[in-house]
């Protein structure tokens, strides 16, 4: 049973790092997002303590995500986060031309 529930923080801890990841976010961000400290977000990582609801909810409303987002499999966060970004709301012609800019920028810039 022990086991279970260690097994069990360690795969929030995975999924609360991947979403954190995913956003662009280091863990000292999320903190300040979320009002808790960037070593308790660190240790929850880890799966060395245990998650309150209320900071849980902190977290995700930091990731801005849905709190049951976290007990999803992985394929559906990443769609999941894909969706909810700005650049997924784009016609496909806009996102091409965004791709292009950043392209071109890249290349003139890369050299500086």
């Amino acid at each position: 049973m022990k086991s279970n529930i260690k097994d069990a923080r360690k795969t929030l801890g995975r999924k609360i790092r991947e979403i954190r990841k995913l956003k662009g976010l280091t863990q000292e961000k999320l903190g300040e997002k979320a009002d808790l400290s960037y070593q308790y977000i660190g240790e929850l990582e880890r799966g060395n303590v245990n998650v309150s609801f209320d900071s849980l909810m902190k977290i995700a409303l930091a990731l801005d995500i849905y709190i049951g987002d976290f007990f999803r499999n992985d394929k559906e966060i990443v769609k999941i986060i894909q969706e909810r970004s700005p650049l997924s709301r784009l016609s496909p012609p806009d996102l091409a031309l965004i791709k292009k800019s950043l392209r071109l920028l890249n290349r003139t810039f890369a050299g500086a």
